[in-house]
């Protein structure tokens, strides 16, 4: 007997009637989410049997994992690593920098989920429901490539800075050149004329 196929997917509303279902079994606010539910990504058997439901709701560069369902237990860990696959799709199409979680199960902690600190607290959206329970928040690689473009950014904005002193720095002193050569030309000419003034006649006598 062959192992049926498992799928990660966007929920759609023709698995509504199954969400319902499992929400309720986890004592979840189905009614609420039911209006909610496209934020819900599934795995499905061969058959369409929703087996799993994982919420993520995104506020900027930001989400949060929420509503997990499972309906075999038995399965958690790896129904819970298709769905983190599927995320990392979501994650990559809406440059996600930062995800964050109240399941405190081990899976989430195994892969990079930490319990948040004060000052990443601080940077949790207000979309975000605000509480006193234990937040974890994974930061992720484009937060990662954010940091570094923006050190580089500072970096080329620095060397442009330097650029430009030294470029004025050289119209300055370029500028203080020419007015000197000029100050010479003029007294050059003034001596001359000077000369020709008084002792011209004499010179071309």
């Amino acid at each position: 007997m062959t192992e049926p196929r498992l799928l990660a997917r966007r929920a759609t509303v023709e698995d509504l009637p199954q969400l319902l279902a499992l929400w309720r079994l986890e004592q979840l606010p189905a009614e609420a989410l039911e209006k909610r539910f496209t934020e819900f990504q599934v795995v499905c058997d061969d058959t369409g049997q929703v087996l799993a439901a994982l919420g993520l709701q995104l506020a900027g560069a930001q989400g949060w994992l929420h509503s997990e369902a499972i309906a075999k237990p038995e399965l958690s860990d790896a129904l819970r690593a298709l769905l983190w696959k599927r995320l990392q799709i979501i994650i990559q199409n809406h440059a996600l920098e930062r995800l964050w979680t109240r399941m405190n199960t081990a899976f989430w902690r195994e892969h990079g989920f930490e319990r948040a600190s004060e000052e990443l607290l601080k940077l949790r959206p207000a979309a975000f429901p605000l509480n006193d329970q234990e937040w974890l928040v994974i930061t992720l690689r484009a937060a990662n490539a954010t940091a570094a473009l923006e050190r580089e950014f500072a970096q080329i904005q620095a060397l442009q800075a330097q650029e430009k002193e030294k470029t004025q720095a050289r119209i300055y002193w370029i500028k203080r050149a020419a007015l000197v050569v000029t100050v010479l030309v003029f007294a050059l000419v003034l001596v001359w004329a000077v000369i020709m003034v008084k002792y011209g006649r004499r010179m071309f006598q």
